[in-house]
């Protein structure tokens, strides 16, 4: 009984070593952070949780996101939650004004991947890049 479990034991062990040293080739190579820029208008029931899952779940996976906010006039509490939220997250806080804002932003990081949600579009929420 013993030495079966000193099998499932030892098993398991090797396993681990073998999935730390395939990992750990992995995070040698230099990946780009991944771009999210997230477009909010009066969503601060919603907010907090977007910012904390996406960088929850991408310090999970091992993915470094930037995320830059670009707020479109909100009237509610969304402002001061993104600030709050900026504190411990990569955060870059932008206030609309444009109607071309979000093409500006593409311009500029033109070669870049880079995730564009509208929070306030349901389809959109599929794109986060949370797994």
């Amino acid at each position: 009984m013993w030495i079966g479990l000193l099998w499932i034991l030892g098993c398991y062990g090797i396993s681990i070593a073998v999935l730390h040293l395939l990992f750990g080739t992995r995070k040698g190579r230099k990946k780009k952070p991944a771009k999210v820029l997230l477009v909010t208008k009066n969503n601060q029931n919603q907010i907090e949780w977007y910012i904390r899952s996406l960088f929850f779940f991408s310090g999970l996976k091992g993915y470094e996101v930037t995320a830059t906010i670009y707020d479109e006039g909100s009237s509610d509490d969304t402002r001061q939650i993104i600030e709050r939220l900026s504190h411990t997250h990569l955060l870059d806080l932008r206030y609309q004004m444009d109607f071309d804002a979000v093409d500006q932003f593409r311009s500029q990081h033109e070669g870049e991947p880079v995730v564009v949600v509208h929070l306030s579009n349901r389809e959109d929420l599929v794109k986060i890049p949370v797994g």
